[in-house]
């Protein structure tokens, strides 16, 4: 995951602006798995983002090299707090998940659409109207349980996601 994270192109506005239709289907899809998630936890202990490993899993933790390397990487190319939040919490996640012997919910992985979402358009950060902007198109973040759906929002292959951008322009 740090290796994903690493390959980002955090300041991308031109990507943030062409792919606005596909990662605002992103962060759509992202609500609604965190939304499962929540459910299985009883309620995020902070929402939209959080950090779902820990809430599963608190004694596992990320390995100090990667969490180091994590924490200069945040420094030196994310600035919004909601993204360096997501990418410490994305990073635990894949620790948990690669944890033998751990068994998890059959849910979607969590915090992919975060990720493809960065990978199509850089960092993101909420506006002050609990909504995150993608300039065409803004996604309202609603409390936890109004956004469970056992329905996909958007799948995330690159065609599909291209798709949309394309029938957008």
């Amino acid at each position: 995951m740090m290796e994903r994270l690493a390959g980002i192109k955090w300041t991308n506005m031109e990507g943030h602006n062409a792919h606005a239709i596909s990662m605002s289907r992103l962060m759509v899809e992202y609500l609604r798995r965190a939304s499962l998630w929540a459910e299985v936890l009883g309620g995020p202990p902070k929402w939209p983002i959080f950090d779902i490993a820990g809430a599963l899993a608190p004694e596992i933790q990320v390995d100090p090299v990667v969490a180091e390397r994590l924490e200069d990487f945040l420094i030196a190319h994310v600035g919004g707090i909601s993204t360096e939040n997501a990418c410490r919490a994305a990073v635990r996640w894949a620790t948990l998940r690669d944890t033998a012997g751990i068994q998890l919910p059959d849910l979607p992985e969590p915090f992919e659409p975060l990720i493809v979402m960065y990978e199509r358009g850089g960092e993101l950060v909420p506006d002050e109207s609990w909504a995150f902007n993608f300039g065409i198109r803004r996604v309202q973040i609603k409390p936890w349980r109004e956004h469970l759906s056992a329905e996909p929002a958007v799948a995330l292959d690159p065609a599909t996601l291209d798709a949309l951008d394309v029938a957008a322009s």
